[in-house]
This record gives C-alpha cells, structure tokens and sequence, in this order.
C-alpha cells in the first residue's frame, strides 16, 4: 500500500518545470555502435523510422533517452516491434508515457549509466486527451493487458488500476533501479505523484517495490553504455 509520507525528491522540479508540457520536434534516432537512440516526444513517426534504421543497419539495443512521451498508438506499435525483433531496450534519464510503453516493449529491459541513476525512471499513467488532459478511461482495459503482459504479470493488480484509471489526468507512477532507494534489503523505487488542487504533486513511496519487482525492467544490473554513445548523449538536450 502508499506510505502516506509526502515525497520530496529530484521529481520536484520536474514536475514543478512542466512535465506535461507539449513539445515541437519529433522523436529523435540516431544508430552508434549497434545502440539506435530514441530521444524526444512520441508523435507519430517513429514506427517508419525503427522500421527504416532496422533496415539499414543491426541493431543491438534500442536506448530510450529523455522523453516525455506522447501518442500511445504509436507507443503500442513501436513497443510492439521492438518486442517481435526480440530487441533489449535500455533507458538514460525520463522515459514517460508513451516512451514507457516502447521501454516495456524490449524483450531484457535495463537501466543504465547515460543519466544518473538518480534521475532516471521510468513513468507510466493512464490514458488522456493531449489538449484537455480528460481521463480517457475506455482505453483502460488494452493499456491494463498491455503492461500487466509485457511485465510478465509483475505489475501488481492494484497499482496497476491506479496506473491506467487515475483520479486525475496528470498522475503517474514513476519506476526507479532498485538501487536508487533501497535500505536494509527492503524493494524501495515505486512513487505515485497525485496532482492536487493546487496544480502541483504530491509524490509517495509505494511500499516494498522498485522496477525489477514490478518487472518493469528485467535485469538490476545497471547497462554500462559504449564511450560513443555517451557522447552522443551529452550532446542531447536533458529535458525535451
């Protein structure tokens, strides 16, 4: 169940900076070293593109870099590709939204090193209108199957109703490494930001979970990028 302690941490001024804010450009691909790195919002294109970068060159791992996510159509297809290709998928800072659901789509999932592990998590909520943030609570159902199966049935029943049927448009449920929060052994890293009246958060610690517990990553070894890729990384901007 939620511990009933507020929690404030490096989510703060995320959310405080606009973490639903739209964003203009496109998702972003670049292939270094066998890594096609994914960053910026879902909107649209992204299936032709992983589709033209397999096509053109092996790929070994997909990164998922600093996105906000975006439109779930395409993040259920790309997921779905990246699943049929049997590819691992691998996340560097923010992957929201949409950008979860094409994380959770790797068939070995991890963390790793392009960001500070304190700052890397992986956000997931339930469906909404992108102008008016309505709760769009008919694609519940297909978003509830899609992560409790792509999980391997470890995102537990509960959390999952609240992930994909919030009480408001803007809630969500971020992941981190189980080594982020962890203490005396105890699975710390699930945190439930609930937007209040006031239109800022209010973020707790699910008791007793991290990522690799919810399956939301496969692997708690923390993926150890290739130099290139880092570059490429700090080359990137850190908040589409």
């Amino acid at each position: 169940m939620r511990s009933q302690r507020p929690f404030a941490v490096a989510l703060a001024w995320a959310l405080a900076l606009g973490l639903w804010a739209p964003a203009a450009p496109a998702m972003d691909f670049h292939l270094v070293d066998g890594v096609l790195v994914m960053s910026g919002p879902v909107r649209g294109n992204e299936l032709v593109q992983l589709r033209n970068f397999l096509a053109a060159g092996p790929v070994q791992l997909v990164l998922l870099h600093e996105s906000p996510g975006g439109d779930l159509w395409n993040g259920y297809q790309v997921g779905h590709r990246i699943r049929s290709e049997g590819l691992p998928t691998a996340v560097s800072g923010r992957c929201e939204s949409a950008c979860g659901l094409i994380f959770l789509g790797g068939a070995e999932r991890f963390f790793s090193d392009g960001r500070p592990i304190g700052l890397t998590m992986v956000g997931l909520h339930g469906a909404h209108t992108t102008d008016t943030h309505q709760p769009l609570t008919q694609l519940g159902p297909r978003m509830a199957w899609v992560i409790r199966s792509l999980t391997d049935g470890k995102y537990p029943g509960e959390l999952l109703q609240r992930t994909v049927y919030p009480r408001h448009a803007e809630d969500i449920v971020y992941s981190f490494h189980p080594s982020r929060f962890r203490q005396d052994g105890t699975p710390r890293g699930v945190i439930e930001c609930l937007k209040q009246p006031d239109a800022g958060f209010e973020c707790a610690m699910v008791d007793g979970l991290d990522a690799l517990a919810i399956g939301v990553i496969t692997q708690p070894e923390v993926l150890v990028l290739p130099e290139a890729v880092k570059r490429l990384l700090e080359s990137l901007p850190a908040e589409p």
